[in-house]
């Protein structure tokens, strides 16, 4: 499956606009695609992600998480276990990783050579080590999220859309752009997160990624990358994705 993920990443082009990003159609093979949608967790068997530790106390409450790491599936059944081992088996392959991320690699050295004093103090300035998180994500209506650029210390999003079919393609992740004459200032720590009603002031949105099955969302963190949730108005929604954070770690 590994070589199938990278193969069809690495055919794909990066669109440059409003930040550099590839949007991926069958990321995965479709016999896996089809036995991982039907090997999702129950619901009940996710929690709050504010509740998690990993986002702050005030974060949308209708996101749920189901923490995808080895010790965590040994609580599914066999099947789910086999489903979820395999995934991530891949998610922590060094080829893995070189390789999406060298999907990047301009847009990663730009970065970088820009690092402020409080990132280079926080994460370095070379020989860089990574950290990984996974998680299944389930989002229910009223959902919303306004722009944002990630945590500073993010180094790669991916965020694979798992749908059971087409009927929430418009639940995509909406990429925004500041709106002209707009001067987007970074916080003390480096990052940007607007509220929806500030996002509404003070960004347009320059395209909307359709939320279709079996796709992908990759896009490296930089400064310029806002992205966010509009919210979701349709009844009885679950959105369920995979989100997979590459971090660079921190210096102790």
């Amino acid at each position: 499956m590994i070589d199938h993920i990278i193969k069809t990443i690495n055919e794909t082009a990066i669109t440059n606009e409003p930040f550099e990003h590839k949007f991926i159609n069958n990321i995965f093979p479709d016999e896996y695609y089809s036995k991982l949608i039907n090997n999702l967790p129950k619901k009940d068997e996710y929690i709050p992600i504010n509740k998690s530790g990993t986002v702050t106390k005030n974060y949308a409450a209708e996101r749920y998480m189901f923490d995808l790491n080895f010790e965590n599936i040994k609580k599914l059944n066999k099947l789910q276990q086999e489903t979820f081992t395999e995934l991530l088996t891949v998610f922590t392959s060094p080829n893995f990783f070189n390789a999406t991320s060298n999907n990047f690699k301009d847009v990663i050295k730009k970065r970088i050579s820009q690092f402020t004093d409080f990132e280079k103090k926080l994460i370095g300035e070379d020989k860089f080590e990574f950290s990984i998180q996974a998680m299944l994500v389930k989002d229910l209506q009223k959902y919303k999220l306004g722009a944002h650029t990630d945590t500073t210390t993010k180094f790669l999003t991916f965020l694979f859309y798992i749908p059971k079919n087409l009927s929430q393609e418009e639940l995509g992740t909406a990429l925004y752009k500041p709106k002209d004459g707009v001067e987007i200032q970074m916080g003390e720590k480096g990052n940007y997160h607007a509220t929806v009603e500030m996002t509404s002031e003070y960004f347009d949105i320059a395209g909307k990624v359709p939320f279709s099955p079996n796709s992908l969302l990759l896009f490296p963190r930089t400064n310029n990358s806002f992205h966010g949730v509009e919210i979701i108005n349709k009844q009885n929604t679950e959105r369920d994705l995979i989100q997979l954070n590459y971090y660079f770690k921190t210096k102790t």
